[in-house]
């Protein structure tokens, strides 16, 4: 989680790119862009989804580095609008986790974890 963070903060675009992304955030509706995007049925976590987002979003970004003549703007301002609404999303779920983990509810999440793990054992990821 935290090498998805930084990858997400150290993302650097051109202006314009990241100027079209921010305009067209407004119009990105998970349900009907999403799997069009991905080029495949979205996973149901967040992290797999900003993860194959951020390895299509460098692919691009490396054919318009290399001036590859298959490069589309338009595909990679259509990635990098998905990328920032589903990114945004995620941490708005993070916040709203570590708010809910607050006070007794974080003592009882903690206390139910710890018994419910000891009887069947822990799963790790999505």
């Amino acid at each position: 989680m935290i090498e998805l963070t930084a990858e997400l903060q150290n993302l650097k675009r051109p202006k314009l790119l990241t100027a079209a992304a921010k305009a067209g955030s407004s119009m990105y509706h998970r349900e009907r862009h999403l799997s069009r995007i991905l080029g495949q049925i979205a996973p149901d976590c967040a992290q797999k989804i900003l993860g194959l987002l951020l390895i299509q979003e460098q692919e691009l970004e490396t054919q318009r580095k290399t001036g590859n003549a298959e490069y589309r703007a338009a595909r990679h301002v259509e990635v990098l609008i998905a990328l920032r609404c589903e990114a945004a999303s995620w941490q708005a779920s993070q916040a709203e986790d570590q708010v809910n983990a607050s006070g007794m509810e974080a003592f009882f999440s903690a206390t139910y974890a710890a018994s419910a793990s000891l009887m069947a054992g822990s799963s790790a990821g999505c």
